[in-house]
Formats: C-alpha cells, structure tokens, sequence
C-alpha cells in the first residue's frame, strides 16, 4: 500500500525513524497499529459507558417502580 503524508509528516517520520534506528515502514506500521489499538479501545470505553448508562436508567425504573 502506498500513503501520501504531508511533507512536514515525512521530515518528521524520516527524523524519528533515524533517532529508533529502525526503517520508515516499521515506524509508519508501528504509529497505525497504535492508533488502531487506542480507537479500538477507546470504541469499548464508549460501549461499556453506554452499557452502563443503560442498567442504571434500568435501575432507576425499578426503584420508581418500587416507591
């Protein structure tokens, strides 16, 4: 797969991929691969909150329920 990056991107992926002594792709799949896994665990974050949010109007109902 080919990407395109702005060239501020590119200086700065060459510059820091010199610094770890590792190759631009490795750098570049290394950056992705932590992005993903953050929004990934940031989207089950989200689904727990909700889910959450979900038991406790439930919660709510059956205690008004109860009253």
């Amino acid at each position: 797969m080919h990407v395109d990056v702005s060239k501020d991107v590119g200086t700065k992926i060459e510059r820091m991929s010199g610094i770890m002594g590792i190759g631009k792709k490795e750098l570049v799949d290394r950056a992705i691969l932590t992005y993903i896994d953050s929004v990934s665990r940031f989207l089950e974050l989200k689904k727990e909150f909700r889910e959450w949010d979900e038991l406790s109007d439930e919660a709510l109902l059956n205690f008004e329920k109860s009253l």
